[in-house]
């Protein structure tokens, strides 16, 4: 077995230890492994993606499903990494020591799951969510299962991850569409048994519940056709309605439809001056975008604060940035845009950020960053290519 390739060079950490075994140390744990017929066994027969790792968290064996997954048909390409190095995880790289030593992975199941069980001897499961990285994306929900194992008196850990992004799309479905669903419907219907039940109502009264009531069911047609626009956009069916827009009049927009957001009474939202720009893009997708944004910073100002909304031009491209006063936690911000990540104890969040990097830059070719400090507050950046 030729390995060459791996190097036990120690690399600094931003978290678990970067340390690696020498190649000598790697041939020896394989063809102790290799020996026991049980072990490769249990390995192949293990649902999920199975891995046999080291204590330097460095795969010794995989199963077959790993193999289909990475693409490889021999286990010795992939002896020696760690299981984001194995995974092409999009974070592997962040740090000189590889998978494990980037400020991301501090947040990642997986690591955590293979540290605490190192350290406890006991079985550990958390979730995790891998961005693998290639021409497109590919985002998987993950539960990762690290069991500690002795094999010829040396002590690994059989790794499993499990897909359970079907699951967390369903959860995600019912805790963000059916809640605000059920929420926006019980409000029709309170209105609507209003009018019939109680007679003699006002008419200036029934004029108004009227109004509401259009509002609320085009509120709700609104919610179903999102929800239907991102189980698209999920499964790289999404088209985008391209047109001409007018980036000034999403703005007014955005104003006109939060201004006076009944969630977050007493916030104050300001569109500053600046130029005006046409794009080639989706303009609802904007709206929803740019919308999302705002609405994630009207709830984490306090009464009284202020959101401010921007567009101006960065060269070839318009940067549209939302801005708030208060500071991300660190945590927060190393998860802000995965799809089940929430900073919000309620039901019926959890996807916003989550969507607005999933539309705006696979879908509308934009990009979606944020910033978050002392001296700046939080600000959240949209940019698209100008129409020219």
């Amino acid at each position: 077995m030729d390995l060459t390739h791996i190097s036990p060079v120690q690399e600094s950490t931003f978290f678990a230890p970067a340390e690696r075994s020498s190649p000598a140390k790697l041939e020896e744990q394989c063809a102790g492994y290799l020996a026991d017929d049980l072990a490769d066994a249990l390995m192949q027969a293990m649902p999920g993606y199975a891995m046999l790792i080291n204590q330097q968290r460095q795969i010794v064996a995989v199963n077959s499903s790993l193999l289909r997954i990475t693409g490889f048909h021999s286990s010795g390409a992939l002896i020696g990494k760690r299981p984001g190095e194995a995974l092409n995880c999009i974070h592997a790289g962040d740090a000189p020591g590889g998978c494990g030593t980037g400020r991301h992975c501090s947040v990642c199941g997986a690591v955590l799951a293979i540290i605490e069980s190192q350290e406890s001897g006991r079985q550990a499961v958390r979730e995790c969510h891998v961005t693998l990285s290639g021409d497109e994306e590919a985002v998987l929900d993950m539960q990762a299962t690290a069991t500690p194992v002795q094999i010829r008196g040396e002590k690994f850990t059989v790794f499993v991850l499990q897909d359970i992004s079907s699951e967390k799309r369903r959860e995600v479905l019912e805790r963000v569409f059916f809640h605000d669903v059920i929420n926006t419907a019980g409000s029709i219907h309170g209105l609507a048994s209003i009018l019939v039940e109680q007679g003699g109502v006002p008419a200036h009264l029934e004029t108004e519940y009227k109004n509401w009531l259009v509002r609320l069911s085009g509120t709700l047609v609104d919610e179903v056709r999102s929800q239907r626009k991102l189980l698209a956009a999920e499964n790289g069916e999404f088209l985008p309605e391209v047109t001409s827009v007018d980036i000034r009049s999403i703005l007014s927009e955005i104003y006109q439809l939060y201004h006076q957001y009944d969630k977050t009474p007493g916030r104050n939202l300001v569109i500053l001056d600046g130029g005006n720009y046409t794009v080639r893009s989706d303009a609802s997708v904007i709206l929803r975008i740019i919308g999302n944004m705002t609405i994630n910073a009207l709830e984490a100002t306090p009464i009284g604060g202020v959101v401010t909304i921007s567009a101006r031009a960065e060269g070839p491209v318009v940067v549209i940035e939302v801005h708030n006063d208060l500071v991300m936690a660190e945590d927060t911000k190393l998860q802000i845009f995965k799809r089940s990540f929430s900073t919000k104890s309620t039901a019926g969040r959890g996807i916003g950020t989550y969507s607005m990097k999933l539309f705006g830059e696979r879908y509308l070719k934009g990009r979606v960053t944020f910033r978050s400090s002392l001296e700046e507050g939080t600000v959240f950046s949209f940019s698209l290519p100008i129409d020219q």
